[in-house]
This record gives C-alpha cells, sequence and structure tokens, in this order.
C-alpha cells in the first residue's frame, strides 16, 4: 500500500486545545457511540422485519384480490373449456381459444392439467384409470385445471395410468 493510500493517523494532539483534549473527545465519542449502537441495531433488525411483514402483506393483498376476482375466472375458465368440446369452424374456434387462455394468461392464471405429466391429487382429479404404488401419469385430459401463484383453482378432470419405469430402475 502506497503511502497515499494508507489511512491518515489521527493527530494525537491539536494546536490550541489542551494536552488530552483530543483523546477525551475521542473516548466521549466512542462511550456514546458505543451506547447508541445496540439500539441503532434494534432499529435495523425492526427495519428488516418490518420489510419482511410487508412483503407479507403485499402476498396476502395480492391472493385476496385474485380471490375476489376468482368468479369471473373459473367463469372465463369454463367457457374455455366448452369451447373446446364445441363442434365449429376450427379457426375460429382456435382464434378464441387462444384469446380466452391469453386472457386467463394475463391475469396470472395458468392451465393445469397435460397428458404425460405426473398425476398429482392436489391439482388433478382421476375420473379414470389407475395409479401403481401412488405413481401414475396423466393420459388423457377431459378438462384443464387452473392456477394462480402456486393456489389450485380447479382440478384438471384426467384419465391417468402407472407411469413408466425407466430401463434399469426395476
Amino acid at each position: 500500500m502506497s503511502a497515499a493510500e494508507q489511512p491518515a493517523e489521527p493527530p494525537a494532539e491539536e494546536p490550541g486545545l489542551p494536552p488530552g483534549a483530543v483523546e477525551s473527545v475521542r473516548a466521549a465519542v466512542r462511550a456514546e457511540f458505543d451506547e447508541v449502537l445496540p439500539y441503532l441495531v434494534d432499529a435495523l433488525r425492526r427495519d428488516k422485519a418490518f420489510d419482511d411483514i410487508s412483503e407479507r402483506l403485499r402476498t396476502a393483498e395480492r391472493r385476496i384480490e385474485s380471490r375476489q376476482e376468482r368468479p369471473v375466472i373459473v367463469g372465463l375458465h369454463r367457457v374455455l373449456d366448452r369451447l373446446r368440446h364445441l363442434d365449429f369452424d376450427q379457426v375460429i374456434k382456435q382464434a378464441l381459444d387462444e384469446d380466452l387462455t391469453r386472457l386467463l394468461s394475463e391475469a396470472g392464471y395458468q392451465e393445469t392439467g397435460r397428458v404425460g405429466e405426473d398425476y398429482d391429487p392436489v391439482r388433478h382429479e382421476a375420473i379414470g384409470g389407475r395409479a401403481a404404488d401412488g405413481k401414475a401419469v396423466v393420459t388423457r385430459v377431459h378438462s384443464h385445471g387452473l392456477a394462480s401463484f402456486g393456489d389450485v383453482v380447479a382440478l384438471a378432470k384426467v384419465e391417468i395410468a402407472p407411469g413408466l419405469v425407466p430401463a434399469g430402475a426395476a
């Protein structure tokens, strides 16, 4: 470290002050700092706790807001499901499907239930098939489920079959 980079050593005495005045001022400042430090640390901890509580409240507010809009969203999801089961012009059907799916997505909702995914009773309602040793995969989707912010809003209605065991795992 060069001489310019080294911290400057505070002078032991200041010209014009009685001997020992600088050191007694330093000692007084250190004593006051040591007295205030625990309060400062507590305040910082409370500030962190306040931030944590604020974030938890914001998350709860988002969930409450999503629950208030859920009847409309669930209704929209039912219309989408019915649309998928109607037999009419495929181009129009596909365009409507994409529009409604985009609306759900923009509102923070995702459809669940895809062929090939692991069966999860929290997200799926098995209306056909069986599981082996509690494990199964989705083989057919009758209607998709709906989830938002990790909350399941509607279960996907699916058929299941025992999952395939990878070669060499048996």
